[in-house]
C-alpha cells in the first residue's frame, strides 16, 4: 500500500436503515489509483428509539442498558464470509468493494513487520470485531478486501439482532492486508492499520460527540 496520503474523493450522504441479518454468532473498469471514498457517518441508535439523517427518520429499538461485562471494550466474533457479504451487498455504500469478498490472512503480519513504530500493549487482529465504544453500545468493524480494494466498515449492532452501517471507507486499488488495532485499556480508542503507524498508512474509527461514527485515514 501506497505511503502517501490517501484523498477522500466525496462523501457518500445517504438516508439511514436498519439491515437486519443473522445474528453474530458470539456476540454477530479499472481501479487504477483511485482514492479512497467513505461513507458519511450514521447516527448512533438513539435512546428515544428514533434517529435521523438528512431528513430521514428511521425507528429504531431503545438501546438496552448494558456494562462492560455485558459489552466488552473489545472482543472477537465468529462472522463468516456469507455473512459479510450479505451486510455488504445490502449496503449501497460498499458497492464498489464487489461480491468477492475475504477476510485477511491472520499470519500476515506485514502491518507490523513493515513498520519501527513502538507496538508495546497494542493487540491487532485482521479478523472482525466488536467494539463497545460506550456503554450500551456495541459495533462490527470489519477489515477486509474485494478482488480490487480493500476496505473498513463498521455497523451499529442493534438491540434486534440486525445492523446498520455506520460509516466505511473503500480503498479502490489497494489490496494490500489492514488490521484493527487498540490498547485493551483504552474504550475510546479503535485503529485501522496497513503499516502500524506508518503516514498514511493508519487511520481510526471513533464515536464523536453527536454521536456519529466515522472511519478516518490519520
Amino acid at each position: 500500500m501506497s505511503g502517501a496520503r490517501w484523498c477522500i474523493a466525496a462523501f457518500l450522504l445517504v438516508g439511514c436503515k436498519a439491515i437486519r441479518s443473522s445474528p453474530v454468532a458470539g456476540a454477530g473498469p479499472d481501479a487504477g489509483t483511485a482514492p479512497p471514498v467513505a461513507t458519511a457517518p450514521s447516527p448512533a441508535p438513539s435512546e428515544s428509539g428514533a434517529t435521523g439523517w438528512l431528513g430521514t427518520h428511521v425507528a429504531v429499538p431503545q438501546v438496552p442498558p448494558a456494562t462492560s461485562v455485558t459489552h466488552p471494550f473489545f472482543s472477537k466474533t465468529t462472522l463468516s464470509v456469507d455473512e459479510l457479504t450479505k451486510l455488504v451487498t445490502s449496503a449501497p455504500e460498499l458497492a464498489r468493494v464487489g461480491k468477492d469478498l475475504s477476510f485477511f490472512d491472520p499470519g500476515d503480519g506485514a502491518y507490523i513487520s513493515r513498520s519501527t513504530a513502538d507496538h508495546e500493549g497494542v493487540t491487532f487482529t485482521s479478523l472482525p470485531l466488536l467494539w463497545s465504544p460506550s456503554f450500551g453500545r456495541q459495533v462490527l468493524v470489519v477489515a477486509a478486501r474485494g478482488k480490487t480494494a480493500t476496505f473498513v466498515a463498521a455497523w451499529w449492532v442493534l438491540p434486534d439482532g440486525g445492523y446498520r452501517l455506520a460509516s466505511s471507507l473503500v480503498m479502490l486499488g489497494e489490496i494490500a492486508p489492514i488490521a484493527l488495532a487498540w490498547r485493551p485499556g483504552e474504550r475510546a480508542t479503535l485503529w485501522w492499520t496497513s503499516c502500524w503507524q506508518c503516514p498514511g498508512e493508519t487511520g481510526h474509527v471513533s464515536v464523536k460527540e453527536d454521536g456519529h461514527l466515522v472511519i478516518v485515514q490519520d
